[in-house]
């Protein structure tokens, strides 16, 4: 169906992933040289979020995006929820179907949360100046398809509830050691256990348990992530119920006034109100007084934003080689090698099936047109990635120490990060080939 040969086509499949590789390379070296540790990574991270990747959102949404084709994000929202859902499904399938040990609801969001921001992007910009691509324009939409998909995995991931479900693993969950030494302590004296329950019940109400220093840290921890990924809100104390229910109100407001969000609805906004866009984009719909240099009057903020955006795929993907090269597979519970295999099947397999499915679907009502080269194909590369490293965080702030759970999210990592270097391009070329269709 496609003007673009098969040589052609597998040589762009391979070529944004000689720029990942590379780049993911060189943060495994800064990783094992001990400049990107765990610390430096986290400190990278919240400037990411909370400066370049906002950037990066502003700048190209506004570019991209006008009141005439503002339903293409509409577009974009339906299918990040559509691959999230059979995540979802796919995640039910391996946790019931093969032994996960005690990773029951991680297995499920390793399913459903893919990494949809820094290698969608790095593969877009790459393929958007190839053919059937290099139109203008094509690069600012696949960055902006592909960050649309990253915020609503981010807001899905990190304010709507993916976090709990990882942590649910742990909750309350004693550790091995407290474990064996019950057991063995009821094996020694079985006739003054009552007793001893009755002192451990008294003193209880006299001291305070002994994982709170635990929880605590944990508590901690979370509260940092969530500072580091959101705006700051003065919480009033709870004194009433009225100062009860304004303090709820105000944490759902805290969870979703993230600053990607902010840029994305503010650009939004500003891209399907015509008087305001041409402020910062040339258009035609309005007539709009330019700047000495002929350009609109914030062109320079456009340009300010483009600048710094570009360095949001270069220190993902840095960081992303970082977080893999400190990847380590100690123990693993028996037929786990099952779930590793049925987890690559769905989403590196099945997943890119059904995510090149939706797209046949949707040229069949008004939400894509053929012409959408750019839409198509960074759904069908969004369809075929791995699951986000940012789970390793996630489980590793919550897992005791030696949990079996680690090991377990890394060898899925390792199983999938390494598959990828042959289904992706596969997927790429099959889409460039049979997908898109061929353009005069």
């Amino acid at each position: 169906m496609s003007e673009v040969s098969i040589g052609q086509a597998i040589f762009t499949s391979i070529k944004p992933l000689t720029k990942i590789a590379a780049l993911a390379g060189c943060g495994a070296l800064f990783a094992r040289k001990g400049i990107l540790d765990v610390a430096t990574c986290k400190s990278m991270a919240s400037v990411v979020i909370n400066g370049f990747l906002p950037m990066l959102i502003f700048a190209s949404t506004i570019t991209s995006f006008s009141l005439d084709n503002v339903t293409e994000a509409g577009t974009v929202v339906l299918s990040a929820a559509f691959f999230i859902a059979f995540g979802f499904v796919f995640g039910i399938l391996v946790r019931f179907l093969t032994p996960v040990g005690g990773w029951k609801m991680g297995i499920i969001a390793n399913n459903m949360w893919s990494n949809n921001a820094d290698l969608v992007i790095g593969i877009t910009s790459t393929m958007s100046q190839t053919k059937p691509f290099g139109n203008v324009g094509d690069y600012e939409k696949g960055v902006s398809y592909s960050v649309i998909m990253g915020v609503f995995a981010f807001l899905t991931l990190y304010s709507m509830g993916g976090i709990q479900m990882m942590r649910r693993d742990f909750d309350r969950r004693p550790s091995q050691d407290d474990t064996e030494a019950q057991k063995e302590k009821k094996k020694e004296d079985p006739v003054d256990e009552p007793v001893e329950r009755s002192r451990e019940a008294e003193a209880s109400r006299n001291q305070l348990p002994e994982y709170e220093e635990k929880d605590l840290s944990r508590t901690t921890g979370m509260m940092a992530l969530a500072k580091s990924t959101s705006l700051d809100v003065n919480v009033p104390p709870q004194v009433e119920v009225m100062g009860r229910t304004r303090e709820k109100v105000m944490s759902i407001i805290k969870v979703f006034a993230t600053i990607p969000t902010i840029a994305l609805l503010s650009a939004l906004v500003i891209a399907i109100i015509p008087q305001l866009r041409a402020l910062f984009v040339p258009t035609t719909r309005v007539e709009m007084p330019t700047a000495p240099d002929g350009k609109p009057p914030l062109d320079f903020v456009i340009q300010f934003a483009s600048y710094g955006g570009q360095l949001s795929p270069v220190m993902g993907l840095a960081m992303l080689g970082a977080a893999l090269s400190r990847i380590t597979v100690r123990h693993l519970p028996k037929g786990f090698w099952m779930s590793i295999a049925a987890t690559c099947f769905l989403k590196l397999i099945v997943g890119p099936i059904l995510g090149i499915l939706w797209i046949q679907g949707l040229k069949h009502t008004p939400l894509i047109n053929d012409d959408q080269l750019m839409m198509q194909l960074v759904i069908a590369i969004t369809g075929a990635m791995p699951s986000a490293t940012s789970q390793v965080y996630i489980t590793t702030l919550y897992a005791p120490d030696d949990a079996p759970e680690v090991s377990q999210l890394s060898a899925m990592l390792l199983a999938q990060y390494s598959l990828i270097i042959l289904t992706l391009p596969i997927v790429t070329s099959y889409t460039l080939l049979k997908v898109i269709p061929p353009q005069a």
